[in-house]
């Protein structure tokens, strides 16, 4: 008989995600607690006297970071804000790339706080309560099979490749620019500055994005394919004239 052997995968290089932003500088993300709640469903006619139940609302749970204090991070800044705020946000935790897996949730954010210890450094932590199904993405979405951005005098470096996910768009002279993504299967969503824009279609170009000059804007692709792991794409813009 064959037996297969599965290697651990270091923790190093997993990441959470407050919508298109990482959050920075993390020692620990807890896993998702899941849990569900039961009904007691036990009568005279109970087979060898013993309790049955049935299986009712089952809950998301929730997920402790804790890390370095870094205010100056958007992530953290977000965080932050979200606790104030308490608005229901998506949220990403994406595992190595070689296990290709990820959980995309909604959740709000229920705790945070800093601290300073002698001899030690400014931590801080917070806590994401889940809200709604949490999905557990177990192997890498095939991405985007083309990405292309209209804008005149702008060029995309490098020339687009699957398997890149970082670009810029330099050489702007447009007052605003558009996306085409394109990926069959696949739920494409824009953000821009690490804020939420628009969903795209597939194929169709964006809303046109306005540009200021000599500043840069960051555009943020997330490409999803249901029950597997989201590919991240970003595209720097500089408009110089």
């Amino acid at each position: 008989m064959d037996l297969q052997t599965f290697a651990a995968t270091r923790a190093v290089g997993t990441k959470i995600m407050i919508a298109a932003k990482a959050i920075a500088s993390l020692k620990s993300i807890g896993g998702l607690d899941l849990s569900a709640d039961t009904a007691d469903v036990t009568t005279l006619d109970s087979d060898g006297g013993y309790r049955e139940f049935i299986g009712t609302f089952k809950d998301g749970g929730e997920v402790p970071i804790s890390g370095n204090f870094e205010p100056g991070n958007p992530g953290q800044s977000d965080v932050y804000d979200a606790f104030e705020s308490g608005d229901t946000l998506p949220f990403s935790i994406i595992f190595p790339a070689k296990l290709g897996a990820s959980w995309i949730f909604k959740g709000v954010v229920t705790k945070f706080t800093t601290g300073a210890e002698l001899d030690g450094v400014v931590t801080f932590e917070a806590t994401i309560k889940v809200s709604g199904k949490p999905s557990l993405g177990k192997t890498p979405s095939a991405g985007l099979s083309a990405l292309a951005l209209t804008g005149t005098g702008g060029t995309l470096s490098p020339v687009y490749n699957t398997n890149n996910s970082s670009y810029s768009f330099g050489g702007v002279t447009a007052a605003s620019v558009t996306v085409t993504a394109t990926g069959a299967g696949q739920t494409i969503k824009l953000f821009i500055d690490g804020a939420f824009s628009q969903d795209l279609t597939s194929g169709s170009a964006s809303a046109a994005i306005p540009l200021t000059l000599n500043i840069g804007k960051k555009l943020t692709i997330m490409a999803n394919e249901d029950g597997k792991t989201q590919k991240v794409y970003e595209v720097v813009v500089i408009k110089t004239a």
